[in-house]
């Protein structure tokens, strides 16, 4: 089992690099591949931190 700590620092990581996709990757023209490619890796990202976020309220009510 993973503590708070490091599911906290998991989910900053993983917000980290959704913002990164989000703001640097749009700033200038891209082939529509490319930019599936960026939605697809957002989604699963996404999906990875609500897994997280979920463990953390099931886990750790308490916690902020």
């Amino acid at each position: 089992m993973r503590s708070l700590a490091e599911l906290k620092e998991e989910a900053a990581y993983l917000q980290l690099q959704i913002r990164k996709l989000l703001l640097g990757k749009n700033s200038f023209e891209e082939g529509i591949a490319d930019k599936l490619t960026i939605i697809s890796t957002i989604t699963t990202l996404r999906e990875r931190l609500v897994k997280i976020q979920m463990e953390v309220r099931l886990r750790f009510p308490d916690a902020e």
